[in-house]
C-alpha cells in the first residue's frame, strides 16, 4: 500500500510537470511570434526613415542601437558616441 501512495504522487508530480512544460512551451512560442512581428515592425520604419538605422545590441543588453546622423546611441541606457 505504501508503494501505491508514492506511485500515485509520482504521477501527479509527472501530470504537474507536463502541464507546466506545455504551459511554457506555448509562452515561449508566442514570444517567438512576437519577435518576428516586432522585428518585421521596426525593418518597416527604418526603411520608411532614410536617416535612421539599426545597429547591434547595446552592452546593456536592453536594446538595439539606433544609428542616426553619424551617431550612434542606446534608446533604453542613453549610450550615445559619435561615428
Amino acid at each position: 500500500m505504501g508503494r501505491r501512495l508514492s506511485s500515485d504522487r509520482t504521477g501527479r508530480w509527472q501530470r504537474t510537470l507536463s502541464r507546466q512544460l506545455a504551459d511554457l512551451e506555448a509562452e515561449l512560442e508566442e514570444n517567438k511570434r512576437r519577435v518576428t512581428q516586432l522585428e518585421n515592425t521596426l525593418k518597416a520604419v527604418t526603411r520608411q526613415t532614410n536617416d535612421i538605422s539599426i545597429g547591434g545590441p547595446c552592452s546593456c543588453g536592453e536594446s538595439f542601437l539606433i544609428v542616426r546622423q553619424r551617431v550612434i546611441y542606446c534608446p533604453q541606457c542613453g549610450y550615445r558616441r559619435t561615428m
